[in-house]
């Protein structure tokens, strides 16, 4: 484990009390901002799809838009979001990551061979 060292911002200097454990502090944040990227992209392409639906009426734009949601953003939120807050045992956070993937994948399956 390894703590996060203090960030100087002008004259004030903010203590960080956030303790990693993985590896190291910077590597730890490198994973956060990629996970947070990708949640972005993942969310904008799925917007994407969502409005093209809205205009179109075309069912498989919304099916796809809820497998690209289940196969992405869906197990990053389950897995920092709700289960990390809950303090849910990992096997738990395993399965519903895997099942939301699996969803997701079998959702564009679908929608590809319609």
């Amino acid at each position: 484990m390894s703590t996060l060292p203090p960030i100087s911002v002008g004259a004030v200097t903010l203590p960080f009390q956030i303790e990693v454990t993985g590896g190291s502090a910077p590597t730890v944040a490198a994973v956060f901002a990629l996970l947070a990227v990708t949640m972005a992209l993942s969310l904008l392409i799925t917007v994407r799809l969502v409005r093209g639906y809205a205009r179109t009426s075309a069912r498989p734009l919304l099916l796809l838009a809820v497998g690209l949601f289940l196969l992405t953003a869906a197990p990053t939120i389950v897995q920092l979001g709700f289960l990390n807050a809950l303090a849910a045992p990992s096997a738990h956070r395993m399965v519903l990551v895997t099942t939301a993937k699996l969803a997701g994948l079998l959702t564009i399956l679908y929608t590809i061979h319609q």
